[in-house]
């Protein structure tokens, strides 16, 4: 089962993604199933996680709250309240937690994405298309 905390910073780029596309028609778009079916991968994901929500228990709240944030995208404060609302619905449902980690992990997206045991490093860089080098010398 994925870190509530975790599952939640995952979802929002995704949801605020839709949101940004949709624009205050959001809610209308995400329910309608015809509705942009082109949408680049990103959409698509947030889409698919949106429409999830809006069926469970907090979905009028967190559609009142994605509202907000396509309206202001920007806003902190209504980044939060969505943060917020999406952290209540995951703590009373544990089918929409388990629901939402699937269509994350499907999309490629999760904690288990990578694990690393570093002992005695001087430098790690973790994640896809990185590159790093580093050059040490030995104490004298």
């Amino acid at each position: 089962m994925a870190d509530l905390g975790v599952l939640v910073q995952d979802v929002i780029p995704f949801v605020s993604a839709a949101a940004g596309v949709y624009g205050g028609a959001v809610v209308q778009k995400v329910t309608d199933a015809a509705a942009d079916a082109g949408a680049d991968a990103t959409v698509g994901v947030g889409r698919r996680l949106l429409r999830r929500l809006f069926t469970s228990g907090r979905g009028e709240q967190i559609q009142a709250a994605v509202v907000e944030v396509a309206e202001s995208p920007e806003d902190e404060a209504s980044v939060a309240v969505l943060r917020a609302q999406l952290v209540k619905a995951l703590s009373q449902d544990p089918q929409l937690l388990q629901d939402l980690s699937q269509i994350l992990g499907e999309a490629g997206v999760g904690t288990d994405r990578y694990k690393v045991t570093v002992t005695g490093s001087q430098g790690v860089q973790i994640g896809s298309g990185n590159t790093q080098t580093n050059t040490f010398t030995s104490p004298a």
